[in-house]
Formats: structure tokens, sequence, C-alpha cells
């Protein structure tokens, strides 16, 4: 009897690139800014186009804005996160890698203060991610 090769039958989700919107800003008046970039393992697959979004309640409350070193070493996303006078909820990060067509999430969480910062340009928070 031959052992010939079967089919794969596993499949894999393959995310599509995600059109994350943010409400206006009379939605949402206040801010709170984070500086983040994404861990070692991860960034190695990391490219310009890919997305960096935080959420409140999973409504998209900020998009990144990515700035690179001159030599393109250094790769620290700015996120304005919006919100209300009585904000109390909890912020989760997104990434969007468009190489691997992934979706990550954050596993913890940051609390959103009016005016608050979250990390700085020569000390990013980096995102503890995981595959959602």
């Amino acid at each position: 009897m031959g052992g010939g090769c079967q089919p794969d039958k596993d499949t894999f989700e393959i995310d599509s690139k995600p059109n994350w919107i943010v409400l206006s800003p009379e939605t949402y008046p206040y801010s709170f800014t984070a500086i983040v970039c994404l861990p070692t393992d991860i960034n190695t697959h990391s490219q310009d186009d890919d997305l960096v979004a935080a959420f409140i309640d999973d409504e998209c409350r900020g998009t990144g804005n990515l700035v690179k070193s001159e030599d393109g070493s250094k790769r620290v996303y700015f996120v304005t996160v919006r919100g209300s006078s009585s904000e109390n909820g909890e912020i989760f990060f997104r990434y969007y890698n468009t190489r691997l067509n992934q979706l990550y999430q954050t596993v913890t969480s940051v609390a959103f203060v009016i005016d608050g910062t979250y990390g700085n340009y020569d000390n990013p928070v980096v995102l503890d991610l995981k595959l959602i």
C-alpha cells in the first residue's frame, strides 16, 4: 500500500486589512497620547503600511502615525486616543501586519487619562501583542 500525499486539510484564516476610522473630535473632544513600538520578534516583519490603532470598548479611538529614525532602525507609532470627559474605558491596541496578513491585540490595557501620555519617543512602550 502506497502512503501517498494527502491534501492539506488545515485552513488558515487570513485577516483582510482593516479600515479603522475614528469618530469626529466633536464626539470625543479629549485626548490621550500613546507612543508605542512593536516587540522585536514582530517588528522584523513590519512594513511602512502596517496599521496600529487604539480601541475602547471595541470602538476605534485613534490610529497610529509611524515615525522612523533617519536610518530606519527605530520605528515608533504616535497614537492620539480620543475620549469623553467621563471616559472610564480601558485602551487596547491592535496591530495589523500587511506582510503576514495578521491581526494582533495587546494582552494588557491602559487607562484613558485626559491629556495623559503613555511612553515617549526615546522610550516608547513596547506593545505586548497576541494574535487574534
